[in-house]
């Protein structure tokens, strides 16, 4: 187990190709999905958390029950989009890292959609008629919130990205698992795994950790750069 652990070290140190293609294709996928993710969640959240209207109890109780749908199932309902029988089959996106990134996208927009929903709505409860927002257009409300929460908003997109990466069923499923094609950092310790290579899999599962801290260290910094008591003194 050390040497497989000093073998995982020295795969890092030299530039392994096949190591550091599927990094960066892990995290340019995965930091793009969150983007997106974001892009929708944040005017879709300031409508959800700011006006009320029939049948948004409903609408909270979809995006929360889309939470806990299987990684699984979300990549065979991409799968059945993207294959040639579907409606997007003349894309030919199947088994590219565009499908993987689509999967993670629909994996991750109901985590999005309902912290971003969650923290607007307690900014518009307790700051509303602060910023005298009743009563203001869409555009108007939106641009108030994002200047008020602005690191509320990084830390739900740090929570998202850390969601996508660390994604794998939907990955093999619509990826393939090809290499320096589809293979992504979770795809690539499931097949190290099963092919006995102990090194490759810790070398994979190292840099997920050191992902995994590097998201929770930025979260927590930028937690304590905006505290919550910095935005009644604005």
């Amino acid at each position: 187990m050390i040497a497989a652990f000093g073998d995982a070290l020295g795969l890092l140190a030299t530039g392994d190709p096949a190591l550091w293609d599927v990094i960066f294709r892990s995290l340019w996928v995965s930091t793009l999905a969150a983007v997106l993710a974001m892009a929708a969640a944040i005017p879709l959240g300031v409508v959800l958390g700011t006006r009320s209207f029939r049948g948004r109890w409903m609408i909270n109780t979809v995006i929360s029950s889309f939470q806990a749908i299987p990684a699984v199932v979300v990549g065979l309902l991409v799968y059945l989009l993207l294959s040639r029988q579907g409606l997007l089959g003349e894309l030919r996106l199947l088994f590219t890292s565009w499908a993987i990134l689509i999967a993670q996208f629909i994996l991750v927009l109901p985590l999005a959609l309902a912290l971003v929903t969650a923290r607007v709505s307690d900014l518009w409860r307790r700051f509303g008629d602060l910023y005298q927002l009743d009563g203001a257009n869409f555009a108007t409300r939106l641009r108030a919130l994002v200047r008020m929460a602005p690191g509320p908003l990084i830390v739900v997109g740090l929570t998202v990205f850390g969601r996508a990466i660390s994604e794998v069923g939907a990955a093999i499923i619509v990826g393939g698992n090809l290499e320096f094609a589809t293979r992504v950092l979770t795809t690539a310790i499931k097949l190290e795994v099963e092919q006995g290579k102990l090194a490759q899999a810790l070398a994979f599962g190292m840099v997920l950790l050191v992902l995994a801290f590097a998201v929770n260290l930025a979260a927590r910094l930028v937690a304590v750069a905006v505290p919550a008591e910095d935005l009644e003194r604005k």
